[in-house]
Parts: structure tokens; sequence; C-alpha cells
């Protein structure tokens, strides 16, 4: 394989001094591939010119890693030298020891991202991180493999179509997380059988998504954006924790559209079995709020963490959250001051009448802390509001930021 550069034949770095031992060297080949992963793809391969010992080290480590980051343009560091990144990834599978299965790959590119996918799911990745650049990379049926070894799966600016989701609920049986972040789902469902951990970060909902992935144990929705897409959970019986988050204006208003077309979603349906939830979001939520008229109880919650949404003037949502929470222990609310005008606007009559009814059974909770401003007005309310609902013995906090 060329290399791109070289390490001076009489540098100290690539001989050492004849008086001294090479140490380094002496260690063995999963020691020194373990000091290689901390280096650069290029570097690790260059490290060929150290010594005999280290000529055909770099084909058989444990991992490969193809980053548009380590090659930009000589001329413009802003641009990637495509040439030069197609030609050393595609050198790097021809070249590295077929007989060594992969830990881990890492790819960085959108254009021939799906040969090297092949590569690393033919050799046994158990651990596949993908990111699109410049353009989002589009990934369906024919980009990936049926895998045995798969584990986590990590996918950045990347376009997910239904059937590249539909083979990972089939055709990867021991995939355990996976996570994606700033991609494109057009997909139906999320239902692996298999799926511990499921992140979705900044993500755009192109279609109604239900995620029903039955052994599910940790689940985050962190600011979606939404064009008139529901996102629904259902049937997550072993769910352990769950943080949502809906903080991105584009949950509410779809600037594509040009329009705040109102959604029913469905956060809250598959989340009665979680012993931990996290819930984040302006004031006032209404997919939150609405979600809360329906929801089953909470059965196993005993920590629950609020944001501003539940602030409303009647303390409606808090209430209701807390009546559908028999044995919390622990209760957190942090406050930010923000708003959600779109939501403000659209509350309805039936809403306002719901929160009219009364509700008189509360769970005793032990621990309630606030995390507020220092000058934040409605503290007093709110502590009022939480009497009901605190043990004699309990300790309540007021952490200000």
């Amino acid at each position: 394989m060329s290399v791109s550069a070289s390490v001076p034949s009489g540098s100290k770095s690539a001989r050492g001094n004849n008086n001294e031992v090479d140490r380094l060297s002496s260690l063995p080949d999963d020691l020194l591939h373990h000091v290689m992963s901390f280096l650069p793809m290029p570097e690790v391969v260059r490290t060929c010119l150290l010594s005999p010992r280290w000529r055909y080290l770099w084909t058989s480590t444990p991992f490969i890693r193809i980053n548009h980051q380590d090659f930009k343009a000589e001329n413009n560091s802003s641009r990637v030298d495509v040439k030069k990144l197609q030609k050393f990834g595609d050198q790097l599978l021809l070249l590295r020891d077929g007989t060594v299965s992969l830990d881990e790959a890492q790819i960085s590119f959108t254009g021939r991202s799906s040969a090297w996918i092949h590569h690393a799911i033919k050799h046994k990745a158990r651990f596949l991180h993908v990111s699109g650049f410049q353009h989002t990379l589009v990934m369906d049926s024919t980009a990936m493999l049926p895998s045995q070894h798969l584990t986590r799966i990590r996918l950045q600016h990347v376009c997910l179509l239904d059937l590249f989701i539909k083979m990972l609920n089939r055709d990867c049986p021991l995939l355990k997380h996976l996570e994606l972040e700033h991609c494109e789902l057009y997909v139906r469902g999320i239902s692996s059988s298999s799926l511990k951990v499921l992140r979705i970060i900044d993500c755009l909902i192109g279609a109604d998504l239900l995620i029903s992935a039955m052994s599910l144990i940790h689940l985050s929705i962190i600011d979606p954006r939404c064009r008139r897409s529901v996102v629904i959970t259902s049937d997550l019986s072993c769910l352990v924790s769950a943080s949502i988050s809906l903080r991105n204006d584009e949950f509410h208003y779809d600037h594509y559209y040009n329009d705040d077309t109102e959604v029913n979603h469905r956060l809250l349906d598959g989340l009665s079995h979680a012993t931990m939830l996290e819930l984040h979001a302006p004031l006032a939520e209404l997919a939150f709020e609405r979600g809360l008229q329906a929801c089953p109880t909470f059965i196993n919650l005993t920590k629950l963490v609020l944001g501003d949404w539940c602030m409303t003037a009647d303390f409606f949502p808090l209430l209701r959250i807390l009546h559908r929470s028999p044995k919390l222990k622990e209760l957190t609310v942090k406050l930010e001051m923000e708003d959600c005008e779109t939501c403000k606007d659209a509350e309805s009559i039936a809403l306002t009448l719901m929160r009219a009814r009364s509700i008189r059974a509360y769970p005793r909770v032990e621990r309630i802390k606030i995390c507020c401003s220092k000058d934040d007005p409605r503290i007093g309310a709110l502590v009022q509001a939480l009497l009901p609902i605190f043990t004699p013995d309990g300790k309540i906090s007021i952490e200000e930021y």
C-alpha cells in the first residue's frame, strides 16, 4: 500500500538509539493494537515504517476507521480530498488481513460507504459507526447485510429508509444499542426484539414512527423535528429508564410545509413500566399534557424529573402525572423559564375542562428538588402545590442555577 507520508529514516522515533532497547515493539500484538487505536487510521498505516516488527502489524488491527476529517485538501482545510479518501479506504480494506474479525468499524463518508459497510459486516464487526458529511448519506436495504455479530450501531447525518430499519429489526438478532443522531427517519417502526438501548437525538421524523422494541431498557428521544408525523411508544414492558426532550421549535411548527398542523403524539403510551422518567419541554407542552389524559399508570416509577411544561397556572400536568405515579419517591423539577408560544395558542376548551377535574390521590414523595434561577417568581406557588405529596420526614431542597 502506498503511504502518503513517511518517518525520516534517521529519526530516533523510527529506529531508536542503537544503545536503547525497543521496549514498545516487544509488547504483544494486542497491546500494540490498543496503542494504535488512539491514532488516526492513516497514522496507524504509517507505523509500518517504524521497523520490521511493525511492517504488517497494522493489517491485523481489530478496527477500521475511514474518516473524512483525515483527508483535508492541502490548499483548503474546509474541503475534503475525496479521491484520496476513496483510494485510502479501498486499499485499506484490500490489504488488511481478511482473517481478522473486527471489533469496530467507523466510516465517515458518502461515496463508497455501502461497500465499506459490507466489508465490516462480512468481517464480523460488533460496533458499526457510520456518519455522512456534506450531503446526508441515504441508507436503504442495500446499505446493510444480515449480521450475527453486530451489537451496537451509531448513525449520524444519515437518511434512513424503512427497508433499512426492517432489516435491522429482522436480520441483526444480537443488536443491543442503536444510536441515531442528526438523522432523517423515514421509517414506520423500530421493533427489534434484541434492542436494549435506543437513542434518537435531534432527528427529523419524516413518517409516523412506532417504537415497540419489547426488550428495550432505555429510551432517549431528544429534541425531534416532525413533519406532521406522530411518535408513538408501545409495549415497552422491560423499560427501566426514559428521557424525552421536546425543546426544538420544529417539533410543533413545520417550516417545510409552513404550517403548524396539530398532530396527536402518543409519546407516553409505552413508558408505564419505567422506574426512572425524565420529561423536558417548554411551557406549555400539549404533547405531554394530552398524553397524560390517556396514558396508563406508571406502575414502577420511583424517580421523576420534569421541566417547565408542568408549570401551568393550575399545575394540572404536574398533579396529573403525580396522580398516575403511586410509587414515586424522588421528584426533581428543573425550571429554565422556557415558553412554547405554539402550544399556548393551541390550548383548547376541551383541554381546559379536563384540567378542571379534581385529582385527590397522590404518592408520598420522600425527596423533592427544585432547580431554578435565583429570581424565578413561580417557586412559592410550586412549593405550595407540592406540600400535599410531601412526607413529614422527607427532604425538600432548592438549587439555584
